[in-house]
């Protein structure tokens, strides 16, 4: 029995926060029911695709899904929706809260339809933010929290950390939080409504390790750990590439200075006491720097692991991609989809009992399970033939029928 089965998930997410937070249920068996407007969500045209909705990105944050293409907007959609929420234990939406209030499906609307529901919002930014109603992706998180300031460039012109990490942290936030709800529901019977801000995430993960003299009242010291700003830590050339190697304690610190021939560092207060050690990190970062020249990365990865010192060499994202480690783990499985052929699909991290516990499915086709599910909400044929002829409702084609191509 998968951890979630039973759990049954109405998805009104787009993109990437919202999915990434849906898809870790679904990897663990809940069935989410993904319900996206007629044209789809825009995901599905983001990046590389062999058919035209059907993105890899879009293969990845919405496996193990099920579509439902609907027009929420007309009444015949919205009555549909009303009776998908019926039979659900969690809602999750993106959609600002004033615009969703007006559709007819706030937390009040929602909550007199299923009273025991887990109502969850994937916002932007808090509702007593001065910013409440202000649009929200992963570019302007990044600038708002700081974190674009922190990897600014030699130039000091701010930067993006290049990966969708205030949608995906804030994903993996709201899906904690989804699960810490669902829990209380099935002990007590008792729903709640969920408000997971990107912004509000995004600025904790950041402030958790950079909060420091801001932490204390009145303030010690400005925010800012200087060991993993820029002028902190950092890459080493070695003379065939580059790699990290960062010793961390006392012992470590000793192994490495024997190791380039300075056993004379190994009682220098700057190595042995902790406070002085962290004062000094990047002198002592500056003394790894000085040495990495002298031996090849592989030579320096065999001396590392001797002494338990944390390293790798910069390994390019594509090596990463293809890394058979992922795929005897199983946090890439190779699944085959009805239109796409084989993909190499992720799946959550996480061991129960030893195996991986979760067996994502291929992601759905826009509109691929309308009629199945609608038919489940207890809608005849008839009902949903006309909301088909009307556009309310989009099915996909037959399996056996390829989409275009992209």
């Amino acid at each position: 029995m998968a951890p979630l089965e039973g759990i049954r998930v109405i998805d009104m997410t787009s993109v990437v926060f919202g999915p990434t937070a849906t898809q870790a249920l679904a990897d663990w068996g809940a069935d989410v029911v993904k319900v996206e407007p007629p044209e789809g969500d825009t995901l599905r045209h983001a990046g590389v695709a062999r058919h035209r909705g059907m993105s890899a990105m879009f293969l990845n944050l919405n496996r193990g899904k099920r579509s439902v293409a609907l027009d929420v907007a007309t009444p015949a959609g919205l009555d549909a929706m009303r009776r998908l929420l019926a039979g659900a234990d969690l809602f999750v939406h993106n959609v600002r809260r004033e615009p969703i209030a007006r559709l007819g499906l706030g937390p009040d609307a929602v909550r007199a339809i299923a009273p025991s529901i887990v109502y969850c919002t994937a916002s932007g930014w808090h509702e007593r933010s001065p910013l409440a109603r202000a649009p929200a992706i992963d570019d302007s998180i990044q600038a708002a929290t700081g974190l674009a300031a922190l990897n600014a460039g030699p130039d000091g012109a701010p930067r993006f950390v290049p990966s969708v990490i205030a949608d995906k942290t804030a994903g993996l936030a709201l899906a904690g939080a989804m699960l810490a709800a669902l829990v209380r529901r099935l002990r007590t019977g008792v729903g709640g409504t969920l408000d997971v801000p990107m912004y509000d995430t995004l600025a904790g993960f950041v402030l958790a390790e950079h909060l420091q003299g801001r932490t204390f009242e009145p303030s010690d010291g400005p925010a800012g750990y200087r060991r993993v700003t820029p002028e902190g830590r950092r890459m080493y050339r070695a003379k065939d590439g580059w790699l990290t190697m960062t010793p961390y304690t006392r012992p470590q610190w000793k192994a490495f200075f024997e190791a380039v021939g300075d056993a004379a560092m190994a009682d220098d207060p700057r190595v042995v006491d902790p406070v002085e050690r962290n004062r000094h990190v990047q002198w002592l970062y500056g003394r790894v720097g000085e040495a990495a020249a002298a031996r090849n990365v592989d030579e320096w990865l065999v001396l590392c692991r001797e002494h338990g010192i944390p390293a790798s060499r910069a390994v390019p994202l594509d090596e990463v991609a293809r890394d058979p480690g992922l795929e005897a783990s199983g946090a890439i499985a190779r699944v085959e989809h009805p239109t796409e052929g084989t993909v190499r699909m992720l799946s959550s991290p996480g061991f129960i009992d030893g195996a991986p516990s979760r067996a994502p499915g291929p992601a759905p086709r826009l509109g691929e399970h309308t009629v199945a599910v609608l038919r489940e909400a207890g809608l005849d044929d008839t009902a949903i033939g006309a909301m088909l002829a009307s556009g309310v409702a989009l099915a996909a084609p037959p399996p056996d029928t390829a989409p275009p191509a992209a």
